[in-house]
């Protein structure tokens, strides 16, 4: 395989797209998409053609680097149309090789997305729909993946005057409203979080599942949301500070112990479901060390501690 043409970071449009992975993207495309994206390619040009041919494999194709300022990403971001998932387009990158370790693809809309349990994810222009690739490790690292991934992201949002949480497992939420979440997927020994954040907008209600944990709200309602592919370059360097944090922890305790900070409802009672018929009320209490959710039970079976490691979580 050709060597990797992102490997010295920075933002791409894929503006030949690829079959069966993504359509074309344009800046003047995205320039009238959303406003978000308008004002990102003002900032991100002029941008430099770069053709890659088929020894690229599923890369090959015509691509458009930022030379602008705000384009100077550490690591790659790759921005593709119109695409069934970017976790899809993600995955076939990784396979060839062409996506590091926190190279990210940002698609601007996809047809079929997908969250926990495989559930659609509705997705509108103007928000994000990321598929991050993420750092191989074991142990704790490895274990508490899916709330040290929504912890990194919490810092990196709380940097920026967003005061978020991560709600057990993967959710995202600023004042008990959900943001976004957070799927982890593992094929081969590689992970790819595939990452939604409501930048724009939020679903109605009457579009969420009824057993909904918390209600869906924009970021753009907290605060100002700069631009689409800028603002997640921004919170993917800072969210490294707090992985590099992570990762000079030496034991699962303290890790846990980190993470168990960034926890949402921490010492509040809430409605656990382990299926869909069983239910009882608890009080989170903290995070386990496996990455489990610490519970005190309340009703029935007062004052038994037991650890969730499936289910969901709903505030009382």
């Amino acid at each position: 395989m050709s060597q990797n043409p992102f490997a010295g970071g920075g933002i791409w449009l894929w503006a030949s797209g690829g079959a069966g992975l993504a359509e074309p993207v344009s800046p003047a495309m995205l320039t009238g998409l959303h406003p978000l994206w308008a004002a990102d390619m003002e900032r991100l040009g002029p941008w430099r053609e770069v053709m890659l041919g088929p020894q690229y494999g599923p890369v090959a194709g015509r691509w458009l680097g930022a030379m602008g300022s705000a384009g100077a990403s550490a690591d790659a971001i790759l921005v593709v149309g119109p695409c069934v998932s970017s976790l899809d387009v993600a995955w076939a990158f990784v396979r060839a090789g062409m996506l590091l370790p926190f190279a990210a693809v940002v698609a601007v809309s996809q047809t079929r997305g997908r969250g926990q349990l495989r559930r659609d994810w509705v997705s509108p222009p103007g928000n994000l729909y990321a598929a991050l690739a993420w750092p191989q490790a074991d142990g704790a690292l490895a274990a508490l993946a899916p709330v040290l991934a929504g912890a990194c992201l919490c810092d990196a949002l709380n940097e920026r005057g967003f005061a978020a949480q991560v709600k057990w497992p993967n959710d995202l939420l600023l004042e008990d409203r959900k943001i976004g979440g957070i799927l982890l997927e593992e094929r081969g020994g590689r992970i790819v979080a595939g990452i939604g954040i409501n930048f724009a907008s939020a679903p109605d209600a009457a579009r969420l599942r009824r057993e909904h944990a918390a209600p869906a709200a924009s970021l753009a309602a907290f605060g100002v949301v700069p631009g689409a592919v800028t603002f997640w370059a921004d919170l993917v360097k800072s969210g490294q500070t707090c992985y590099r944090q992570c990762v000079a922890l030496s034991d699962s305790h303290a890790l846990s112990r980190f993470l168990e900070g960034r926890l949402a409802w921490l010492g509040r009672d809430v409605y656990v479901r382990e299926s869909e018929a069983d239910g009882f009320r608890a009080r989170i209490v903290g995070l386990a060390e496996d990455g489990g959710l610490r519970l005190r039970r309340i009703d029935p079976g007062p004052g038994q501690d037991l650890t969730l490691h499936s289910g969901s979580i709903s505030l009382l």
